[in-house]
């Protein structure tokens, strides 16, 4: 990470970071947009409504239980399944998906985890030769294996759901923490299968990549319990360590894909920063993490070069260093998507819904 890059005063995007500006006290545009976003939110009113929601759904399963958890066994799926089931009393299934990259230490704590808790735990694994193939393809159309993932998970979440006739789904996503760039980032039905067509027929991708719009629309309602809920992670950290023996602190912050260190190296060939960056930047924008301990989480962790096994990963998917010819041009957005004012009108009715 090179110290001659100019970086916001408050978080740490660097001037690489797309149609970045600094104001007069070198804060950049998107902290300026952060706080425009965020500040005044009124936390007691939001949780009154996470309460009523829950009071909706308890009871309410087709089969055996209220409401589902995406679960990896990380931190804020772990504290989601805890606040879930020990807060707002509902009985959950924690559902654990493994796309080939999972830690084995984080799929060890969350079967720990769930059993300690007392609640079942599903976990779906698709035929690896198969998600090696879809990774490929997305590596060599649009630079970045990550994109099919972004597609895959839902789709599993939301049949996962289906499947055992649940009808809520709580997951622990913070937009506000995670949320990564959407100049750089996007994906969706449309786009992935303009990506896959011609490398895949639609019935070899349908069950695990289109759950049907109509189920997702009106069938199961999904919230993020960091939109209800302030996302402390001092106290999540705590919380767990004290709960669950999670082993791990603010300063251990690390993510459970196996992929991620590469992904973020091809990330930065693509954009010219890095994911950790921008993810970083996020907790110090929001004030959960120090500037300076952040700057040195990335100078340790983004990786300027390849990281150790990067060959290998990549020849795992059928590639080579070949993919990297090139890759500042490749996109996700070199291909047709949804049409957005559908999409984010599609959006807008799903979050109305009851």
């Amino acid at each position: 990470m090179s110290e001659l890059v100019r970086r916001c005063a408050r978080c740490i995007l660097p001037e690489t970071y797309p149609h970045i500006d600094f104001d007069g006290n070198g804060v950049c545009r998107v902290c300026r947009e952060f706080d425009e976003k965020y500040s005044g939110i009124d936390w007691e009113e939001r949780e009154r409504r996470l309460s009523s929601l829950m009071g909706r759904y308890r009871g309410r399963g087709r089969h055996k239980y209220d409401c589902m958890v995406p679960f990896s066994g990380g931190k804020d799926s772990t504290y989601t399944l805890w606040t879930v089931k020990n807060r707002y009393d509902m009985t959950p299934l924690a559902f654990n998906f493994d796309n080939g990259f999972l830690d084995p230490g984080a799929l060890a704590f969350a079967k720990a985890s769930a059993d300690r808790l007392g609640v079942d735990l599903y976990t779906y694994t698709p035929a690896r030769a198969f998600l090696r193939r879809v990774y490929g393809r997305a590596l060599e159309a649009t630079g970045e294996f990550c994109a099919a993932c972004v597609v895959l998970m839902p789709t599993a979440i939301f049949r996962a759901a289906d499947i055992h006739g649940i009808r809520l789904i709580v997951a622990g996503f913070s937009d506000m923490l995670e949320a990564p760039p959407p100049e750089t980032s996007y994906m969706d039905r449309v786009c992935f299968w303009n990506i896959m067509k011609g490398h895949f027929s639609r019935k070899e991708l349908e069950w695990d990549f289109f759950f049907p719009s109509w189920k997702r629309m009106f069938g199961v309602k999904q919230i993020n319990l960091p939109d209800y809920i302030e996302w402390d992670l001092p106290r999540i950290y705590d919380t767990l360590n004290r709960e669950l023996d999670f082993g791990k602190s603010m300063s251990d912050v690390r993510y459970d894909c196996l992929g991620t260190p590469h992904s973020s190296y091809l990330f930065r060939r693509r954009t010219g920063f890095g994911k950790y960056e921008y993810l970083y930047a996020n907790m110090t924008r929001a004030g959960v993490i120090d500037r300076e301990e952040a700057l040195r989480i990335v100078r340790e962790r983004e990786p300027l070069e390849p990281p150790e096994g990067f060959d290998e990963f990549i020849g795992d998917l059928g590639c080579d260093r070949s993919v990297l010819d090139g890759i500042e041009k490749k996109s996700v957005f070199s291909f047709r998507g949804r049409n957005r004012r559908i999409r984010n009108l599609a959006i807008r009715i799903r979050e109305r819904l009851p």
